[in-house]
């Protein structure tokens, strides 16, 4: 029988948060994060990315290839496009159009044979870690109809007994 190594909840839980920090647009506390992470263990691969993307977000470009570069190469097809797509602005950021190239390539290949989109944007030239941040969110709901709006805000003043009045008249525009 093998034995699967365990990994620290603390350790799965700041890969977690870094990888939120991320997505919210906040590089420098998911660096914070993995910064706490002693031995990523079996997540190596996914630590090293998280870590290659926050410090490219950061605009520590020569810093943030090596941990790339890893992840690239330990992570497999198609996993490994992500790490690949942020190597290439990497090189290309730090002078290295040829490097670039060739790891935004192999990006577009992996994405090709695998039909899959990025899910964290290239950041290229148009990034500004100090002055712009943009979180997405899409909201869909189906409209109620009219009646059952009007009663549903009804219910809603009766359930809520002790109402306050704010001087605020609703008829009024």
């Amino acid at each position: 029988m093998m034995m699967i190594p365990r990994i620290p909840q603390k350790t799965v839980r700041r890969l977690i948060a870094a990888e939120g920090y991320l997505e919210l647009g906040m590089p420098h506390q998911a660096l914070r994060e993995l910064d706490k992470v002693t031995d990523p263990g079996s997540l190596t691969a996914s630590f090293s990315f998280l870590r290659g993307e926050s410090l490219k977000r950061i605009g520590r470009f020569s810093e943030a290839i090596k941990p790339l570069q890893y992840a690239a190469d330990l992570l497999p097809i198609p996993h490994s496009q992500l790490p690949w797509k942020s190597l290439g602005a990497c090189y290309r950021e730090s002078g290295q159009s040829d490097l670039a190239e060739t790891a935004e390539q192999t990006a577009d290949e992996i994405a090709s044979e695998a039909n899959i989109h990025l899910r964290f944007e290239p950041l290229g030239s148009q990034y500004n870690p100090v002055v712009h941040h943009e979180v997405h969110l899409t909201i869909n709901f189906e409209p109620m109809p009219e009646e059952e709006q009007a009663q549903s805000d009804e219910d809603i003043l009766l359930e809520n007994e002790e109402t306050e009045d704010f001087g605020i008249d609703p008829e009024i525009e």
